[in-house]
């Protein structure tokens, strides 16, 4: 708007607009209008800019002639969309404030449309190389009657992909807290996310564990899968490699959580890495933008990626993910099935308790003290699953580092000193302020190697259901919770490594 502002004013003091000449009274009109005005102006000149920025068209198109009509007509409908409204007519002359602000309204809805048709052939479209098209994401629908008076609520307009904004109350736009943030999802996410887990069967687990096989809490569960992305590779032909098999984890914090909440995480490196790619085909390098961007950090790596599942919840169990970090770690939540019926899904406190929906067209990302919960709910009725996609972010430091190795949240990675170096080789990986680094171009971790912790170690104990995981930290090397770097590669680029 601004360089638009200054091409305005240049072609006003060169009594010049749109290369034909402006009678001198012309001009004092034009400067005299209000900022509001003027603004308008810039607005329907950078709307111009898009199209004229737009791909060009195929040479036996006419398009000097098509815009000289299209100039021509766009002018006259105007006018006569406000002489239809009631407007004077000379409110319609061109350099008027009513028709200024009128047109570019109008421009403005327009050009929105074709950007909401433009995003939906987006997202019927094919996903580089993995052969697959997913279908537009329907739009959620927030119903605020079910809204709770004893809550606050949030600004909850929709954002473009990548944008970050703070989380600020609806009723004076004050900011919640000073990490907690809304992001505008890519269209490809949730259905790409939502097409992996359904293929590789943890969706089926996810929507049925918790009526049928309940775990009780504190206890946890072990699962196997194999990549759909590698099956469909194999089938192709374009890959020779034998199935690669990976685990996850499903476990049930305690009674203090007030509900049947169950934690789905990957459970060593080789299904944490097929977590980045499934990201990576989803668009997510524009929410590591967007986010890095935002909070002024200097880099951004994925930590963890799972699921959140739950069928009813009596209180929501408050709490921070990230405390004392200096304002670099995060915990991005989205949305991936959520009842029909079901009400407000999360909480995030600031000065009072507020309840949002995830819905389909924002994260929310939450940080250093910033306090959330589960919203209380209960699907039992309909057999329904609330399920969120939790990802986890860091801005790696040496001042952050033992924070970061320390956190239980997920079984993978592990805690301590073995942690800890894992964690620094991911440093910066999938964004940076500088450029270069991204989740599509990923060359993965720097070198890294580790070793048993005790003697006698054996494969067929490294998954057990009732040792939290002890055993398994033990034996690292001989259960593969870390790759081996013959395998992994670093420095390679991952598309390249896993053939999608």
């Amino acid at each position: 708007p601004f360089l638009a502002l200054a091409k305005i004013k240049n072609c006003v003091a060169k009594d010049h607009f749109e290369g034909k000449d402006v009678p001198n009274k012309t001009a004092p009109a034009i400067m005299k209008h209000s900022k509001a005005s003027i603004l308008s102006v810039a607005l329907i000149v950078g709307l111009a800019t898009v199209v004229n920025a737009a791909e060009p068209l195929e040479k036996d198109f006419k398009y000097k002639d098509a815009l000289k009509y299209y100039h021509t007509e766009t002018a006259a409908l105007l006018k006569q969309s406000l002489l239809s409204a009631g407007f004077a007519i000379d409110e319609t002359n061109e350099v008027d404030d009513i028709y200024l602000d009128f047109a570019s309204r109008a421009l403005n809805a327009e050009k929105e449309r074709i950007e909401r048709i433009r995003d939906a052939l987006v997202s019927q479209t094919c996903s580089e190389g993995d052969g697959q098209c997913t279908p537009p994401p329907a739009k959620k629908k927030i119903d605020k009657s079910k809204y709770s008076p004893g809550f606050g609520h949030f600004l909850t307009h929709d954002l473009e992909p990548g944008q970050a904004e703070l989380m600020r109350w609806e009723h004076d736009g004050s900011i919640v807290q000073d990490y907690a943030v809304r992001v505008g999802l890519p269209p490809d996410l949730v259905p790409t996310i939502k097409a992996y887990v359904k293929d590789m069967g943890l969706l089926d687990i996810m929507t049925n564990m918790l009526y049928d096989d309940p775990l009780s809490p504190g206890d946890a569960k072990w699962f196997n899968f194999q990549s759909p992305y590698q099956k469909q590779s194999l089938a192709e032909g374009s890959s020779t490699d034998e199935l690669r098999n990976f685990t996850w984890n499903v476990e049930r914090p305690d009674k203090k959580w007030k509900s049947d909440m169950h934690w789905f995480n990957t459970a060593d490196e080789l299904s944490h890495e097929e977590g980045l790619r499934v990201l990576a085909k989803g668009g997510f390098d524009q929410v590591l933008a967007g986010i890095g961007e935002k909070m002024g950090l200097d880099s951004l790596n994925i930590d963890s990626f799972g699921f959140v599942a739950v069928t009813n919840c009596d209180r929501g169990f408050i709490h921070t993910d990230w405390e004392d970090v200096d304002g670099r770690a995060f915990n991005f939540l989205v949305g991936i099935e959520s009842p029909d019926q079901g009400g407000p899904e999360l909480i995030v406190e600031g000065d009072v308790k507020g309840e949002i929906y995830y819905g389909s067209n924002a994260g929310i990302l939450v940080g250093d003290g910033t306090r959330h919960g589960t919203r209380e709910c209960d699907h039992r009725a309909y057999r329904g699953v609330r399920i969120a996609c939790s990802i986890y972010l860091s801005d790696v430091t040496e001042d952050n580092l033992e924070t970061l190795a320390g956190d239980t949240t997920s079984i993978f990675p592990p805690t301590g000193k073995t942690a800890a170096d894992w964690v620094w080789t991911q440093g910066g990986r999938h964004w940076s302020k500088k450029g270069g680094r991204s989740l599509v171009d990923d060359v993965g971790r720097k070198p890294f190697s580790v070793e048993d912790e005790m003697e006698g170690c054996k494969k067929h104990l490294c998954i057990r259901d009732d040792d939290e995981g002890r055993y398994r930290n033990s034996c690292m090397k001989t259960c593969k919770v870390f790759m081996y770097d013959e395998d992994y590669k670093p420095g390679t680029e991952r598309r390249e490594v896993y053939g999608y």
